[in-house]
């Protein structure tokens, strides 16, 4: 009995070992401008491949990169290709929400001295779950300037998860949106296990009310071209809200 146990339970660490070893690698996307760069990663949830969208921000002191790899395996290749193709070292990561395909393991970033930011909240879900924490708290509404460029990093309400923060690219009126804002291709809201369903809606008025419906709006998830994310994101939670 017990050697069929040992046997099952190796199986099964292998075929958990050969799934990972099936997510895709990080692509990084054509820039959104001269310096604003858009990168996505996969992982896997429900059974079901997702690829997830993140920025990073190339500045004349170092590149700021706006939530982490899906995959801790790839934050070391992810800051090797960045200072390969830019010749500059990762300075600074924020995590806009305290999720895995977000905040991550921000203990690798930490023990490298790389600065991290995430609000008090996140820290408090991080600590919570176990997990790192930030070196740094995020000031929100606070113009962060560096190495020439500037982004605000705001909190408009709870949705996605209650610590959900969206940043803004004035100079490239470039708004990250995260997990707060779904892809207009998007068929449901995904994971709402620590969402505020009942908020949601007016965070996304307050998002559309701060903001120039200009704005190219980057969602968390899925296909990021297009510019419907958050009106789409509405319309699902209207049909959220008539069930």
């Amino acid at each position: 009995m017990k050697k069929s146990v040992k046997a099952f339970t190796m199986l099964l660490l292998f075929l958990i070992n050969f799934h990972k070893a099936q997510v895709r690698d990080f692509v990084i996307e054509p820039p959104l401008s001269s310096k604003l760069y858009l990168y996505k990663t996969f992982g896997v949830f429900g059974g079901k491949e997702y690829s997830t969208n993140a920025l990073y921000l190339i500045t004349k002191k170092g590149v700021v990169l706006f939530d982490v790899p899906w995959q801790k395996t790839q934050y070391q290749s992810l800051m090797d290709t960045i200072k390969k193709r830019h010749d500059l070292p990762v300075i600074a990561v924020f995590a806009t929400h305290s999720h895995a395909d977000r905040a991550g393991d921000l203990s690798f970033y930490n023990n490298k001295g790389i600065k991290t930011y995430a609000t008090a909240k996140t820290n408090e879900l991080l600590k919570k779950e176990g997990k790192a924490t930030s070196n740094n708290l995020i000031k929100v509404g606070k113009k962060y300037k560096i190495g020439g460029e500037e982004f605000i990093v705001d909190f408009l309400g709870e949705g996605h998860t209650a610590d959900n923060v969206v940043v803004w690219f004035p100079k490239y009126n470039v708004l990250d949106g995260g997990c707060l804002v779904k892809s207009s291709s998007a068929v449901d809201l995904g994971y709402t296990g620590e969402a505020n369903v009942q908020q949601w809606p007016l965070t996304m008025k307050n998002l559309q009310a701060k903001y120039p419906s200009s704005a190219k709006v980057i969602p968390g998830h899925d296909e990021w071209k297009g510019n419907d994310h958050v009106k789409h994101t509405l319309e699902l939670l209207e049909k959220q809200d008539g069930k």
